[in-house]
């Protein structure tokens, strides 16, 4: 009787962290995928972090914005250099997300309705606590200013 009083407590114990360590940790196992009309390989350079949010919500960056000069880019390994603007625009985006995440980005130009969508899908571990702001630069070929710039933004949490 004394040796099942004793094990009693072990028991407990076992059972406790048992049912509290099986949680298993979110791991996100996918990467950045960037699609549609964005241009691949492209590594941005801008000369401050967090330029985003100076822009006013102006978050489509062509020769005429005021901080077209402040972006460098280099495509597919080769030096960095200034966006030409006489063939690209610059979009981007901030979005908070939790520190472990991957992003889907996807831009669709409509010549016919002379509309721009960029579609950002944040996979993320909810039980993440911290979060991180991630500014979602890519380039894309140059379309006209009057096109309207639609951004639609989603989230999974795992």
């Amino acid at each position: 009787m004394n040796k099942l009083i004793s094990f009693l407590p072990l028991l407990s114990m076992l059972l406790i962290l048992g049912a509290t360590s099986c949680k298993k940790k979110c791991v996100i196992e996918k990467d950045d995928v960037n699609g549609g009309s964005i241009i691949q390989d492209v590594i941005f350079y801008p000369q401050s972090g967090f330029m985003t949010s100076n822009m006013g919500g102006d978050y489509v960056i062509d020769a005429t914005h005021k901080y077209a000069g402040d972006i460098e880019i280099s495509i597919s390994g080769e030096l960095k250099k200034a966006v030409n603007y006489s063939n690209y625009t610059v979009l981007c985006y901030p979005v908070r997300g939790k520190c472990n995440a991957a992003y889907d980005r996807k831009v669709t130009i409509d010549n016919t309705l002379g509309t721009v969508v960029y579609k950002i899908v944040v996979t993320q571990c909810e039980n993440c606590e911290e979060t991180r702001i991630t500014e979602n630069y890519v380039l894309v070929p140059k379309f006209p200013s009057s096109y309207l710039v639609y951004y639609d933004i989603s989230y999974i949490d795992k």
